[in-house]
């Protein structure tokens, strides 16, 4: 059982209801509470419109479409179609460099060309994966740190810093043997190429060089729970004009839980007094890493999902608890 499910049974359970699995295989389970049923897949998705947006989340190019016409903040986008791509150049004229390219429809950071520097580049690369895909955006770059916010309906109830994969040095290993010693435990492991040269590099030191004690080294630019990125619980410190930009980003697309991916200098400030971005949605969002961050508190968010579920009477009467 995946991780999601593993979360969902144990709080459900804890909450006095029954966790049955209906087709393992696809990841189906119905939640037995309170008398009620509702059957869910490993993740949760609730949805606001069930009739014309409830997969808005699944295309990058719908979503971010919805964002701008509701005047929410996000990068400057345009999108490249398989069938029709048109002009790559007149349609990355108005965007300012560095851009990242994405798979409209790609998730788990596959499809992800990210760093382009320039239009010959930035052409090269469209050209070059455009027939692998049904459609890319071309997105400028925002940066400062990332954060997943989690909206349930009108409110916050959980929200991240997402840290980037990084080694501490302890005055004896090299980079490169830090890195692989960290990597033993997790999913995927980075790939020691001209990319990873160039991130250390720019912070001063090689992969053969001996890390001093107590010092940070960053691997990747952008977070990766995958390659061993590390999560902050910052829940308490979300500036509400902050939550108030996530819930409506949420009521644009359709859902009543959603979580966004936002880049911003800090959380906890009015996001009219910095840069600030909404990255992505995801209509389906992990609730996991909210129970295990690297660091803060842990958020029961299953429980307050399924309350809310209880709540809208999206269940039916059960047959027994």
């Amino acid at each position: 059982m995946l991780e999601n499910a593993q979360i969902i049974k144990k709080v459900v359970e804890e909450m006095g209801g029954r966790f049955e699995e209906v087709i393992p295989e696809r990841n189906c389970y119905y939640i037995h509470i309170k008398n009620r049923a509702f059957i869910i897949t490993r993740q949760f998705r609730i949805v606001r419109n069930f009739i014309s947006v409830s997969d808005s989340t699944k295309f990058k190019d719908l979503t971010y479409t919805l964002l701008r016409r509701n005047s929410l903040p996000t990068p400057e986008t345009v999108f490249f179609f398989r069938k029709k791509p048109g002009d790559i150049a007149k349609k990355l004229g108005n965007i300012k460099f560095p851009i990242i390219v994405k798979d409209s429809s790609g998730s788990n950071s596959i499809g992800i060309f990210p760093y382009i520097k320039n239009m010959t580049e930035a052409k090269r690369i469209i050209k070059n994966n455009l027939p692998d895909f049904h459609s890319l955006v071309a997105q400028e770059m925002i940066f400062g740190t990332e954060y997943r916010i989690l909206v349930l309906s009108n409110k916050v109830i959980g929200a991240l810093e997402m840290i980037p994969p990084r080694v501490l040095g302890d005055g004896k290993s090299t980079v490169e043997e830090l890195i692989k010693e960290k990597q033993k435990s997790t999913k995927k492991k980075t790939s020691f190429d001209e990319a990873l040269k160039k991130i250390v590099k720019e912070q001063g030191f090689s992969l053969k060089q001996i890390l001093p004690l107590g010092k940070l080294v960053s691997i990747k630019r952008n977070s990766s729970l995958a390659e061993g990125g590390e999560t902050r619980d910052v829940t308490k410190l979300v500036n509400k004009k902050v939550a108030a930009l996530c819930v409506k980003a949420s009521d644009a697309i359709g859902n009543y839980l959603a979580g966004l991916d936002v880049i911003c200098d800090d959380i906890s400030l009015d996001p009219g007094k910095q840069k600030f971005g909404i990255l992505e949605i995801n209509g389906k969002p992990d609730i996991y890493i909210h129970y295990y961050p690297t660091y803060g508190k842990s958020r029961n968010v299953v429980k307050d999902i399924i309350k809310f579920v209880v709540k809208i009477g999206a269940t039916r009467k059960s047959s027994s608890v």
